[in-house]
């Protein structure tokens, strides 16, 4: 059952923190700054942090600077989801390294999963029902 929360609960792709740290002018900046100022309950997964710093060099920046930013934001950073619960979601994603993602959005009982990676979770959009799989543009156009 779905809270009665008026500030939505939101679990992030490393795609859109990435993206987001990279452009400060675009959807996802705007979605981690509504994250630091609490307008949206901004939720990560360990394995979403280790994912944004093995890829922080790609957007310029070191590991230890994304880290730096990434914990300002999300408190706390929550622990992997539960192993059955990867393999239920491995059936249902197109990528089975992408499981995690659906499992700990989940866990955490998420309103909402943000990402960019249009080949593998936007997709699903049509074919999950439980949560909403938005990108950030969507997701700021449902919020309002």
């Amino acid at each position: 059952m779905k809270r009665k929360d008026t500030i939505p609960v939101v679990f992030f792709n490393a795609s859109v923190i990435l993206s987001g740290i990279r452009s400060s002018s675009g959807a996802s900046a705007k979605l981690l700054r509504f994250a630091k100022q609490k307008r949206i309950t901004g939720l990560i997964s360990e394995i979403i942090l280790d994912e944004t710093l093995r890829h922080a060099d790609k957007i310029g920046f070191s590991s230890s600077a994304i880290s730096t930013v990434v914990t300002r934001i999300f408190v706390p950073i929550y622990p992997p989801p539960n192993n059955i619960a990867v393999r239920t979601y491995t059936a249902q994603v197109i990528d089975s390294g992408d499981a995690h993602v659906l499992a700990s959005s989940r866990e955490l009982d998420a309103d909402y999963l943000v990402t960019l990676d249009k080949r593998h979770l936007l997709v699903l959009q049509d074919t999950i029902k439980w949560i909403k799989i938005v990108s950030p543009k969507e997701l700021i156009e449902q919020l309002g």
